[in-house]
């Protein structure tokens, strides 16, 4: 199982999902105003391209629009409002990526800069994927109307994508059914199957393989910078400056990697001040050697003329056992299983 990485902390929600709530209870006429009643921001001032509104604005707002639209359902109705390239550069590295997985990919690593209360993790069992949602924080009376908009809003992504759902794709949802199933039904267009085990999105693997059809490496490569830059500046606001040129420093080392001390040597401080700096900000040197070690594991293992043990050599790794179960706890998938999923 793959995941989409850990918890983004404070990053805030683009104020882009706001409008679109507040443009749907228009449609539904609905109360839209009172959505943002004593919130002190208005619609047009969240029609700001990088304008982000806090966590908890963001779910005192979703869970007013529950409020209002009750029985009626409002997570797939939401989800069908909202086209791809609403997501920012995120939507747009999707559209434009040369492949389904190079997609799914990028929406695993950057769903934090538009969802930073969910979770993406990739699994693959028999001949299907699955996508399993899971969200960082309590999400309260919202959570069922976020997971199932973000689940349908995947079902419309892919559509968007391929042009067509690939045939067997289905939606898993746990609890039980709403008092809205059959429009659901209706709308979304795939089977959604209820009391389950986790809340995820299923296709055939062989779909991963497939073309978007807006396929554009020169417009994936600067989506991709772009949502880069987003991301780095987010770790750089929520980890300090220190652990940022860490992370520069790692990248451009080859393996193995240094030392704390030679780390420290680098950057032109002390051990022990690197080490407060990053203890200050919630991490270790061990942890971001970790994150750059499963990098370049990724890159070297997608070398098919790399076996498993050249792979665990490269990356510093007398024993090939210790290789394999790094790997498995960051990914969650042996490396040989890796190398199988691509």
């Amino acid at each position: 199982m793959v995941s989409s990485g850990r918890p983004w902390g404070n990053a805030g929600v683009p104020g882009i999902y706001v409008v679109l709530l507040y443009d749907l209870l228009v449609s539904l006429d609905l109360d839209a105003p009172a959505l943002l009643a004593g919130l002190g921001v208005s619609r047009d001032e969240l029609l700001a391209v990088d304008r982000r509104v806090s966590m908890s604005l963001a779910q005192t707002v979703a869970e007013r629009g529950v409020e209002m639209v009750g029985e009626r359902g409002l997570g797939f109705r939401y989800a069908r409002a909202m086209s791809i390239t609403l997501h920012g550069p995120v939507g747009l590295l999707a559209l434009s990526s040369a492949s389904a997985q190079d997609a799914l990919d990028a929406a695993c690593r950057f769903l934090g800069l538009r969802a930073p209360f969910l979770e993406i993790h990739q699994a693959r069992k028999g001949d299907f994927a699955h996508l399993q949602l899971r969200s960082t924080r309590s999400l309260g009376i919202a959570h069922d109307f976020i997971i199932e908009a973000m689940l349908v809003g995947l079902v419309f992504m892919v559509e968007q994508l391929l042009e067509t759902l690939p045939e067997g794709t289905l939606i898993h949802r746990q609890g039980a059914a709403p008092e809205w199933l059959s429009a659901l039904k209706k709308d979304v267009g795939v089977p959604v199957l209820f009391e389950q085990s986790s809340d995820a999105l299923i296709f055939p693997l062989s779909a991963l393989a497939a073309r978007p059809r807006l396929a554009d490496p020169q417009v994936a490569a600067i989506a991709r910078e772009q949502c880069e830059m987003q991301f780095r500046q987010w770790r750089t606001e929520e980890e300090g400056v220190t652990a940022e040129r860490i992370r520069t420093a790692l990248q451009d080392h080859p393996a193995p990697l240094p030392s704390l001390e030679a780390m420290a040597d680098r950057l032109a401080v002390s051990a022990r001040t690197l080490k407060r700096h990053l203890q200050q900000a919630g991490l270790s040197y061990r942890q971001l050697q970790d994150e750059e070690r499963y990098r370049q594991a990724q890159r070297l293992l997608e070398k098919p003329d790399l076996s498993i043990s050249e792979v665990a050599y490269t990356l510093g790794y007398s024993d090939v056992a210790n290789f394999s179960k790094a790997f498995k706890r960051w990914s969650g998938v042996t490396p040989k299983g890796y190398r199988e999923q691509r």
